[in-house]
């Protein structure tokens, strides 16, 4: 670093002056960066900022700032944050270890009513350690999650990754192709959703979803073929099978699914071939099972693959095989 940098200008004693006292390294430098600037009582952790990496120049104004005895809520940040007096005065409390930003997130959650292991968590493993787009939003959140606690340390970074995902990145890159360059869900709130709600949300987005989305297609219909849906009741699952009729049932398929199911448009439009979802619902939570594919001629199932085209678990099996005695369809080898 160069010697501008530690701002010779704004020293308030001589590194002359200075004894270094005894212990390791960290803890000298540490003495040395109190000493030359602290008029005022500065937080510990934030000595870091004079040797760490990055090009960032408003740690280092923060802690002159603070140096010359002018509290931290009159400093301006160069990004919007809620720096409230209970922020403010957790900020002073901060663990050494935490970057500036990642003090003022652990400072919030502390003022929101969060313990210090939900603030460390969310200060430091997940995204909301750097700065955000709309804070404000986010405070709602962490406010969500203290009302909630306990919850585990992966649950919490799932729902923050799930509601950055669906609010603020574009949905061609969370749902696939075909989801448009705006977010799939710009207004998701967490306003009158309980834990469990929030959890079942989760779990079956996609559904939910699916009917608002621009995704290409929804141009192509074709007519159903004479083979029955099918229903079964399972002590508590709920098994459907049901034939997909349009080239978005086919997109929103393969992109539940991960597989190639959308180039099979043509052949079903023509009739030549006919595709069916077979899914399982357990309480709150659906899931997509097995792609089906049945030519409608030999009424043969042709082929039936689960997600990135593994094969049917015992249990999908079973069901398949009920359906095709149902329908008084055949399996061919490759099922």
């Amino acid at each position: 670093m160069h010697s501008d940098d530690w701002h010779p200008d704004q020293w308030e004693r001589s590194p002359q002056q200075w004894r270094p006292p005894c212990g390791s390294a960290h803890e000298q430098l540490s003495s040395l960066v109190h000493h030359l600037f602290d008029r005022y009582p500065v937080p510990s952790f934030l000595t870091n900022v004079w040797w760490a990496e990055g090009e960032e120049s408003w740690p280092r104004e923060l802690y002159l700032h603070l140096a010359r005895g002018a509290g931290v809520r009159s400093f301006q940040l160069p990004f919007d944050f809620p720096m409230t007096k209970p922020v403010a005065r957790w900020f002073a409390e901060a663990p050494d270890g935490l970057s500036p930003f990642a003090a003022l997130r652990w400072s919030q959650v502390r003022a929101l009513g969060g313990d210090d292991r939900l603030a460390r968590l969310i200060a430091k493993d997940t995204l909301l350690r750097a700065p955000t787009v709309d804070d404000s939003y986010w405070e709602s959140v962490l406010r969500f999650l203290v009302r909630n606690m306990p919850i585990c340390r992966d649950e919490i970074q799932s729902i923050i990754r799930f509601i950055f995902e669906q609010r603020f990145r574009p949905a061609e890159l969370i749902w696939g192709h075909g989801g448009g360059p705006a977010p799939l869900q710009p207004d998701f709130s967490l306003r009158g959703r309980s834990l469990m709600s929030l959890r079942r949300h989760m779990a079956n987005w996609r559904d939910e979803v699916q009917l608002q989305l621009p995704l290409p297609g929804a141009k192509k219909f074709w007519e159903p073929t004479d083979i029955g849906d099918f229903h079964y009741i399972q002590n508590d699952a709920i098994w459907t099978i049901r034939e997909l009729l349009t080239d978005r049932d086919l997109y929103i398929d393969g992109e539940n699914m991960r597989h190639c199911v959308a180039t099979y448009i043509k052949a079903c439009s023509r009739r030549k071939t006919s595709i069916w979802s077979m899914r399982v619902r357990r309480g709150d939570v659906r899931r997509r099972v097995l792609t089906i594919e049945v030519r409608p001629r030999s009424k043969l199932v042709w082929q039936a693959q689960g997600k990135r085209n593994t094969d049917p678990t015992p249990d999908a099996m079973q069901i398949l095989r009920q359906w095709a005695a149902q329908e008084q369809l055949d399996l061919s080898e490759l099922v």
